[in-house]
């Protein structure tokens, strides 16, 4: 089926979470008896899933956090030569499948600029599949092209199709991780990376270590509950009446104040129609697979992996079925509650 990745949904993401609810869930009990107060910041992917969970199974004060918006808007913004100081924006949506519903300069509404910039072949040929979408669904997603075109069903199709359609248009040295032709993209990138940083080791070793703080917010949220003084972050927490056309109780990404009050997400309300349909079909995926880690329900996990976009694309329920039974088999040691 070839998904480059594997960490979000699909088989390759269910499995993931089926390995990882059970560890996080542990680790919030253990949390509730030494720090009953502290707020979880979860950086594991799943997120959407791993998330749910933990609210579901425990109710512990968490959020989810990526790097998906912070990177994405400062690319969009290098594409339209914004200086992105002075950029602001609404995203909301969930985890690798949130959309840019506005992006602006003060009042100035730059989403023409974007419209015009994709017509480069330069940035193209660098976001194909991001820049598909926006074409067909009308907003900028996310997650980089190699992991958006896991999670729908319209790139990574039949074999003949990727050699004599997809490959052609879609594969370029700029988007390792997309890597139609050949499987193991994102394994040969993580190779690649852990090369380099070995190779840099000592150099690394013989840097300052107050180095320039990232875009990751883990640090800021701390300072902000700390000290409060307050940021904004994308966070991933609990539907609670934040996107109205979402399940209530999934895991959305929605904007958050942050202070010593902790995360307070923001109410966006109704997501276009069309972007909330698109979420759903991955919330369903995610929700069955919540289902599965903590009931260790077997037939919820068959029933995750159906459900996923890109796997019901490219194979049959029999293949569908007796692939999960595979993966069960294969990592029984792994997966406690079945």
């Amino acid at each position: 089926m070839g998904q480059c990745v594997g960490d979000t949904l699909g088989p390759g993401g269910v499995f993931r979470a089926l390995r990882t609810i059970p560890v996080l869930v542990d680790l919030c009990h253990d949390m509730d008896e030494v720090a009953p107060d502290a707020l979880l910041l979860n950086y594991v992917n799943p997120m959407a899933a791993n998330c749910w969970a933990i609210d579901a199974a425990t109710g512990r004060p968490h959020v989810g956090l990526c790097h998906s918006v912070q990177g994405t808007s400062e690319m969009l913004a290098r594409w339209i030569d914004a200086p992105y100081a002075e950029v602001n924006f609404l995203c909301a949506g969930i985890n690798h499948q949130a959309f840019f519903l506005e992006f602006r300069r003060g009042k100035e509404d730059l989403y023409p600029l974007i419209w015009e910039a994709i017509e480069d072949e330069a940035i193209y040929g660098s976001e194909p599949v991001r820049i598909d979408l926006m074409k067909y669904f009308g907003y900028f997603v996310t997650e980089s092209s190699g992991h958006a075109s896991e999670y729908s069903p319209y790139f990574r199709k039949t074999a003949a199709m990727i050699r004599e359609e997809l490959v052609p248009k879609f594969t370029n040295e700029r988007d390792h991780w997309f890597d139609f032709g050949n499987t193991g993209g994102y394994y040969r990138h993580c190779i690649q990376r852990l090369e380099k940083f070995q190779s840099d080791y000592d150099e690394i070793k013989g840097q300052d270590p107050f180095t320039e703080r990232s875009h990751e917010y883990g640090s800021w949220i701390i300072e902000a509950v700390e000290t409060n003084n307050p940021i904004r972050i994308n966070g991933n927490v609990p539907n609670y009446d934040l996107i109205d056309n979402l399940p209530y109780g999934c895991c959305v990404e929605v904007p958050c104040m942050v202070d010593t009050n902790g995360v307070q997400a923001t109410k966006v309300g109704l997501l276009p129609t069309q972007l909330a349909a698109l979420n759903r079909t991955n919330i369903n995926v995610q929700e069955l697979t919540v289902e599965a880690a903590l009931r260790g329900d077997t037939d919820a996990v068959h029933f995750a992996v159906q459900m996923d976009p890109l796997t019901a694309a490219v194979c049959t329920l029999p293949q569908i079925h007796d692939m999960v039974d595979e993966l069960l088999d294969a990592q029984e040691q792994w997966l406690p509650m079945f």
